[in-house]
């Protein structure tokens, strides 16, 4: 039989209007019970796996080796991912087992993944798989950390696993340890590496702003927002208190090589710069002896990383914040590179204000 054009047309015409009476009939099941048929978990898998080969080409991975990217890693994965994806050495828990598609267990899940494709995953999530986004798509170095551990994964057992996350601590204060000692220690003084901001000593009144401002989304962090939305008004008050008045660890003098630029970030500190409309830092910031708004932060004793990065995402306004945070962005986005630097320098090695 000849097939015309009118008779192909009249057949796709046959075959849509039965697509929309099944579709709207509501006789395809959609139950996660049933599970996918082989084929549709093939077609889901196959293509997830080429896009993120495609979309992760030109990814450059930073270093990933040392115990406090392990440890900040492991911290944001046993707040965020384990509760489905499983931890080392045990098995997953029954409701993610119970998902469609199932939730792999990473142990055997990242092997055949490259450092690129596991931060592309981690970072955007993956549709139709129930695996979500990283919480904030502006803060590409939180989630490096993770793709450290995961790359751990498969030889990580579980003892290993716990030392990572596990703090000691007395048991009258359990809100540091569910929600803050795994990064930033029971001292405040941080066990997560130059990524982690040291808490110990900043006012009461700066920590409980900012853990509001991650509460509402108004500060960008996908560790620090989930970890915030979980908290009540008590336990924000319970534990800037907590942190406020731990002791701020001593810092180590500066390297004898870092010796002038320390002292060009002391002096852009101290007395700012006129002819950039720079001003300067210690007013809001300290070290001094004057009186300053506990509104704002203390930066003595931040690790260089963690200032160059916040002056970085400030610039580019994708750090966010309580309602004082505007009056950075101008100032941070004439700060050079050198300045950060410099400006870095002098405050992980400052010396403390009095109190």
């Amino acid at each position: 039989m000849k097939i015309t054009l009118r008779r192909a047309a009249a057949g796709v015409s046959v075959i849509a209007v039965l697509g929309v009476i099944v579709l709207v009939s509501g006789v395809f099941p959609i139950k996660a019970s049933s599970g996918h048929w082989p084929v549709t978990r093939w077609l889901l898998d196959f293509a997830s796996d080429r896009s993120v080969a495609f979309h992760a080409r030109g990814i450059q991975p930073p270093a990933l080796d040392g115990e406090p990217m392990l440890i900040l890693g492991a911290a944001t994965y046993e707040s965020n991912c384990a509760f489905c994806h499983g931890r080392p050495g045990e098995s997953q828990p029954p409701v993610a087992l119970a998902m469609t598609p199932t939730p792999p267990h990473l142990s055997g899940a990242v092997q055949d993944k490259h450092a690129n494709e596991l931060f592309y995953i981690v970072k955007h999530g993956i549709k139709f798989a129930g695996m979500p986004a990283w919480p904030t798509q502006r803060r590409d170095d939180e989630v490096w950390p993770v793709v450290a551990l995961l790359e751990r994964f498969p030889d990580l057992s579980g003892d290993e696993y716990r030392r990572l996350i596990d703090v000691q601590l007395p048991a009258d204060t359990p809100q540091v340890v569910s929600h803050c000692a795994a990064c930033h220690g029971v001292d405040g003084n941080g066990r997560g590496g130059e990524r982690v901001p040291v808490l110990a000593g900043q006012s009461e009144a700066y920590l409980r702003k900012s853990l509001l401002a991650y509460r509402s989304g108004q500060r960008y962090s996908g560790v620090m927002m989930p970890v915030a939305h979980r908290l009540t008004d008590q336990d924000i008050t319970v534990l800037s208190a907590y942190y406020a008045n731990q002791a701020r660890a001593a810092q180590e003098a500066p390297n004898p090589d870092d010796r002038i630029r320390f002292e060009e970030g002391q002096t852009l500190a101290l007395e700012g710069h006129t002819q950039d409309k720079i001003p300067s830092c210690v007013d809001c910031h300290g070290p001094t002896d004057n009186p300053r708004s506990e509104d704002y932060p203390s930066l003595v004793g931040q690790s260089q990383w963690y200032i160059i990065r916040q002056l970085e995402l400030l610039a580019r306004q994708d750090r966010g914040g309580s309602e004082d945070v505007s009056l950075m962005h101008p100032v941070a986005d004439k700060l050079t590179a050198q300045q950060r630097r410099a400006l870095a320098i002098y405050y992980a090695a400052a010396k403390s204000e009095s109190k």
